[in-house]
Order: C-alpha cells, then sequence, then structure tokens
C-alpha cells in the first residue's frame, strides 16, 4: 500500500465524487444519493489517512489520527442507509436508525477517554489487553460482512419488487449497486489479509483495487436514473406491492369478487392483445393499470393470481409472442434482430435475448432457422 500517486488519486477522486453526489448532475434519487456520499465522504478520509501515514505524520499528530480512524466506523452503515433509500420508496430516517452508528460513538468515546487520561486504556491482565486490541482490530472488517451482507439481500429483493411494477427494469434494477459490493467484498479480503494472514504479495495491487472500485462507482452513480419515477400519489398505491408491509392476499380477494376478476380478465386482454400496450418501451403498472381502468393494487392481483406472473414477466411474455410473429413474418426482412427487439417493445436487445430464449428455450437467432427450416419442408 506504498503507492502514494494512486492512494492520492483515490483520495481526490472520492471527495469530488463525494460533492457531486450531493448535488447529484441528474437531480435523482435524491437523498439515497446524499447518503452514497457520504459513504464515498468517509472512503476518501480512509484514503487520505493511508496518504497522510506514508508521510509519517502520525507520528506527529496521533490524537488527529485516532479520531480520523474513528471515521471507518461509518462506511459500511452509510452505504447501507443508500441501499435502504434507493430501494425503499417511502423510506424517512427515524431515531432507531441511530442506532447503525454506535461502534463510531464508542470508538469516539474511547478515544475521549485516551486523551482525557494521556495514555491508551490499559487492562489489569495482558490477556485481556491483548484481546481488546484484537476484537478492535477486526470490528472493521466483521462490520463490514454484516453490511455487505444484509446489503446483497436487500439489492436481491429490489430486483424482485421492480418487476412487480415496472416491464423495463435494466435502467432502475442497481446492478451497478450490486456490482460495486462485490468489489467491496475484494476490499474485506484485502482487510482481512492485513488482520490474520499479512500475504505481502497482496499489498501492492490495493492501491489498483480502490482506484478501479471509485472509477466504477463513479461512472454509473453519476449516470443513475430515478429509481421510482413515479408521482407521489402513484407511489403511494404502489407501495403495499414494492414495500415491506404488503397486504394480506385474503384481503386483496376481498377487494376482486370472482365476478369482477373475469370482467378486468377480459379488459387487460383486450389491451394487451388489441390495443397492444405492450409496445410502449417503459410501460409499468400504473399506466397498464389506468389503461384497464384498475387501481395498480387491484392490476397487480389480477396480473398475479390469474396469469401467476408478475408484471415484468406478464408483459414480457406478450413481448416475446410480438416478436415471434415479426420474426416469422415477411417484416423480418426489412428488420435486423435489434429493430425487431424495438418493435416488439423492448428497450435493449440484451433483455430481449434474455426474455426470448427464457420462455421459448432457443435464441431468435435459433428461431428463425427453425422457422425457415418449417417453411422450406412446408413447400417441398
Amino acid at each position: 500500500m506504498d503507492n502514494p500517486l494512486l492512494i492520492g488519486l483515490t483520495c481526490g477522486g472520492a471527495f469530488l465524487l463525494a460533492f457531486l453526489l450531493v448535488n447529484h448532475p441528474g437531480r435523482s434519487n435524491t437523498v439515497a444519493n446524499r447518503w452514497l456520499a457520504f459513504f464515498v465522504w468517509t472512503f476518501a478520509c480512509a484514503m487520505l489517512e493511508i496518504f497522510l501515514h506514508n508521510l509519517s505524520l502520525h507520528v506527529q499528530y496521533p490524537t488527529a489520527f485516532a479520531f480520523v480512524e474513528a471515521v471507518r466506523f461509518l462506511s459500511a452503515p452509510t452505504l447501507y442507509l443508500s441501499i435502504l433509500f434507493f430501494t425503499t420508496p417511502s423510506k424517512r430516517f427515524k431515531l432507531q436508525d441511530l442506532w447503525h452508528f454506535a461502534p463510531f460513538a464508542f470508538w469516539i468515546l474511547y478515544q475521549v477517554v485516551n486523551v482525557w487520561r494521556g495514555e491508551n486504556l490499559r487492562f489489569d491482565s495482558e490477556l485481556a489487553q491483548s484481546a481488546f486490541l484484537h476484537i478492535i482490530r477486526i470490528v472493521i472488517p466483521l462490520q463490514a460482512v454484516a453490511y455487505l451482507f444484509i446489503s446483497f439481500i436487500r439489492l436481491r429483493q429490489h430486483q424482485r419488487n421492480i418487476e412487480k411494477v415496472a416491464s423495463a427494469t435494466k435502467a432502475v434494477d442497481l446492478s451497478w449497486l450490486r456490482h460495486f459490493l462485490l468489489a467491496l467484498v475484494a476490499v474485506v479480503l484485502v482487510w482481512f489479509n492485513l488482520a490474520f494472514f499479512n500475504i505481502t504479495e497482496l499489498f501492492s495491487y490495493t492501491p489498483f483495487l480502490y482506484l478501479a472500485g471509485l472509477y466504477s462507482l463513479a461512472y454509473f452513480s453519476l449516470r443513475q436514473k430515478e429509481v421510482f419515477s413515479f408521482a407521489p400519489a402513484q407511489l403511494a398505491e404502489l407501495e403495499p406491492i414494492i414495500g415491506s408491509a404488503g397486504s394480506d392476499k385474503n384481503e386483496k380477494q376481498k377487494r376482486l369478487s370472482e365476478s369482477m376478476v373475469q370482467s378486468l380478465q377480459v379488459k387487460l386482454e383486450q389491451v394487451m392483445q388489441y390495443d397492444k400496450a405492450f409496445l410502449e418501451n417503459e410501460l409499468s403498472l400504473p399506466v397498464l393499470a389506468h389503461k384497464v381502468g384498475v387501481s395498480a393494487h387491484e392490476l397487480s392481483y389480477l396480473i398475479n393470481e390469474v396469469y401467476g406472473e408478475n408484471f415484468y414477466a406478464f408483459v414480457n411474455r406478450h413481448r416475446v409472442e410480438e416478436a415471434k410473429r415479426l420474426l416469422s413474418s415477411t417484416q423480418h426482412d426489412q428488420l435486423n434482430m435489434l429493430g425487431v427487439a424495438f418493435q416488439a417493445g423492448f428497450n435493449s436487445k440484451t433483455t430481449f435475448n434474455t426474455a426470448f430464449k427464457k420462455l421459448t428455450r432457443q435464441s431468435p437467432t435459433e428461431f428463425v432457422k427453425q422457422s425457415l427450416q418449417q417453411q422450406q419442408a412446408k413447400n417441398a
């Protein structure tokens, strides 16, 4: 970790990214981005500590460095809180959220006691002293592991939730955050190496890992879109669907009688088969609900219970059927695969290929070849 150039670049870049996230250029996900900025700031402070440590300033200012070290206890909680705000549209900071900062408060109190006593806290037993110092040494990596684990769970839940309300999820599924968490896993492994194994060969790669992780985060975080780009009234209606406090199945059944379900199913089929609502690239649950003339909550229930699918799968199934029709017709001669994807309602070739293969168990190209063979066999 003795590469001052890379550490300096990472430190300066992190402070700049933190500033940009506080005032995000796209004005999207404002509160979540400010918590993410807080996390990036703590990361910048950690890099600054390493940079100044290489200049031996920790010898001249030991007390100041002790308090700078405390900032590391803020990194994992602030990252997790940013993910909470990214994935929960109704999230508000509450008093109980302060418990996330208990380790930071404990460390600050510990350092205040040391400053007041004029020396580090010591125990009568050398074994107790050694155990205390060992715990202090590994508590940050352990804290990071715990928060990374629940962050991965939260992002996985978000990816399921977003499919309940959106038909195009690539820009809002926060996969960039999941990839960044994977980079953080590598950082945590480096910390464990420092704490337990001391494999010196890995030290030289650590600055590259820090710099690459920061630049990757900067690239994706500054290009992000609003995750829940719905009007406040629509968000309030969607909260029981995407929130943690989902409505009970029996309660939803009371809202839709059997005759009403059949009536709404006919309307929905008309909107999908004849009006072809699925051709709208950014079709969402509230928009389709408006076309059918029901609430988003009722439409979600209808799709889940009658078709056994979430909204994303329901819409993309219709898009795949439309793509199959286009690929089997003469229109295919005038369109490439990307053109077929857009004509069928998909907004990316990757999503088109994935959905097509999942439903037909063959790629669009294989489907075309099979169709041609069947047509030639008929004509023979």
